[in-house]
């Protein structure tokens, strides 16, 4: 009965989209703690990273103070080759065709794109509040004139709490926060990255075409403590209603004092679930010597539904493994069969952590992986 019941839930959650013009994700940073785990870092996130993350760590016992975070990402397999290559793009030598070879390879081998993200935050003892927000543009193709792909923003407000529950030897935390949000999405195609990266009035990315609007979303969470040693958690994220968007262009956005005028565009908004678990296998009086930390989680399972992808793209798993009070971290994971890579250092008040990864984004592992490098540079107490 159990599974009826679930099963006729996702159908209707993934029926309800078909009424929809097209769906949309929300915008979630390509964080270089999460992104080095291979993406295992939702339902078992905490500290600033549960502001995109779990909301049941807002029931933290401690709480973490994030002045500033940025985190910028490149989608560009980190070769020498290829760095070359975007450093002859970016100083501007050799002539068009130089400029459009080079474009090609990187579009074509791997898809070409980058984003930042900023926020701020509080998080801890009952409470979650903060501002994030980035942008996002990518494109791939088989050919460079033939590339398609997106440009993508949001800012988000959020505003929640968390509560603490102390089973007998378990403590369960539950969280929820509200989040309003302006939201920005768009197409870009490979004549209009050759414009861009050519300079002069060949193209002007102002008149890109976007459609932008405000959205409301509920996201909720949960975590138990079995003891010392292994912890599993739940978060259901961008739960709301169908979004409409006025269609427009970047620079009429940045001149509008509210959102500017224009056709319509109907969005739906499909909530994301993700479950998982940790397990802290050194003891805890060696943790402030050496502690590890593995997650496994299974996330999006109605994407996957809806997209009829493999079952393979459920599942991250990620570890973690700190010396010295988490002076210095190493960490590596599974995307969704993609390995992932990282390293972080954790001086004072300033964090700095590193990733390379890869993702997949087609309905099979291996299909169509991308493979970028993330690094986050934080202000926290």
């Amino acid at each position: 009965m159990k599974r009826v019941i679930v099963l006729a839930m996702i159908a209707l959650l993934v029926g309800g989209a078909a009424f929809a013009q097209t769906t949309l994700s929300n915008f979630y940073p390509k964080d270089a703690r999460s992104m080095a785990m291979g993406g295992a870092f939702v339902a078992m996130s905490d500290g600033f990273q549960s502001l995109y993350g779990n909301p049941a760590a807002f029931a933290d016992k401690k709480a973490e103070l994030t002045l500033l975070s940025m985190t910028p990402w490149l989608y560009l397999s980190p070769t020498t080759e290829n760095i070359d290559a975007v450093s002859g793009l970016v100083s501007g030598e050799g002539d068009e065709q130089d400029m459009f070879n080079t474009l090609t390879g990187l579009v074509t081998k791997n898809g070409f794109g980058a984003g930042a993200s900023l926020g701020l935050g509080w998080v801890g003892k009952g409470l979650g509040l903060g501002l994030v927000g980035g942008a996002d543009a990518y494109l791939s193709g088989k050919t460079l004139l033939g590339a398609t792909g997106s440009v993508d923003g949001q800012m988000n407000a959020v505003i929640g709490i968390g509560v603490p529950l102390n089973l007998g030897p378990f403590r369960l935390q539950v969280g929820g926060d509200v989040r309003p949000y302006l939201r920005m999405t768009g197409d870009i195609v490979g004549t209009q990255l050759i414009g861009m990266m050519a300079g002069g009035d060949d193209f002007d990315p102002l008149t890109l075409e976007v459609d932008v609007g405000f959205g409301l979303a509920v996201d909720l969470g949960a975590t138990l403590e079995l003891g010392k040693l292994v912890s599993v958690g739940l978060a259901i994220r961008d739960l709301s209603t169908k979004q409409t968007y006025a269609r427009s262009t970047i620079g009429e956005v940045l001149e509008s004092e509210g959102l500017p005028s224009g056709t319509e565009a109907t969005y739906a908004v499909m909530p994301n679930i993700t479950v998982g678990a940790a397990v802290t296998p050194i003891p805890a009086f060696l943790r402030p010597l050496i502690d590890v930390t593995v997650i496994a989680e299974l996330q999006d399972p109605i994407k996957v539904i809806r997209d009829n992808s493999s079952m393979w793209n459920l599942f991250h798993l990620g570890a973690e493994a700190e010396t010295l009070g988490g002076l210095i971290a190493v960490r590596a994971g599974l995307n969704k069969g993609w390995l992932s890579f990282g390293a972080g250092l954790d001086l004072l008040i300033m964090e700095v952590n590193v990733a390379l990864f890869t993702e997949e984004l087609g309905p099979y592992p291996g299909d169509r992986g991308r493979t970028g490098v993330s690094a986050e540079v934080a202000i926290r107490f």
